[in-house]
């Protein structure tokens, strides 16, 4: 099984690719799952005159990557109440023909310092990949709420609420792709 992540924040210090890396690095320790981050730092934005003009390297590498995943993992920060604009850009592109996103598994995470969690975005991303045809596991629910005092830059993890978060989130998805 391969599960692949797609990050929705270009931030060098984003705490939603530290969350992300984090959890796909202790799914492949506890499992025989290839993981992978897909990288989208490259995509432009999306317009249909470029796509007319044939797809961007950038776009068909990912849309190959996710076309072999079985599952992607879409980490996601809440901005203004919502996706970020680069979380949008992401979902634009890879859902254009050929259509490599329907019946595809995916699962959505996020962190934010905020109290929220990324709830809102969450639930907005869930729509959004539901509505293009994904199959969406709204379990193990990965929302972290004030990341930058459970979670050091680094990786290193200094609370214990966030590491059985994590124990537990990784256990349930793999007990549930492993079914």
């Amino acid at each position: 099984m391969i599960i692949s992540g797609i990050c929705g924040s270009l931030r060098n210090e984003s705490w939603n690719k530290l969350l992300l890396e984090i959890f796909l690095e202790k799914i492949s320790k506890n499992s025989d799952f290839k993981t992978d981050i897909i990288d989208v730092s490259k995509f432009p934005l999306y317009n249909a005159d470029i796509e007319a003009k044939g797809l961007p390297e950038s776009v068909l590498s990912a849309k190959e990557k996710v076309a072999n995943s079985d599952l992607i993992v879409f980490a996601s920060p809440s901005y203004n109440s919502s996706i970020s604009g680069v979380m949008k850009n992401i979902v634009d592109w890879i859902s254009r023909p050929p259509k490599v996103i329907e019946n595809k598994y995916t699962l959505v995470i996020g962190a934010t310092p905020g109290l929220s969690g990324t709830l809102l975005g969450y639930t907005h991303l869930n729509h959004i990949l539901l509505s293009l045809g994904m199959n969406v596991l709204n379990q193990p629910r990965l929302l972290v709420a004030t990341i930058d005092k459970q979670l050091e830059p680094n990786g290193k993890i200094i609370s214990e609420e966030l590491s059985k978060l994590f124990d537990n989130s990784v256990n349930q998805l793999i007990k549930k792709l492993n079914n």
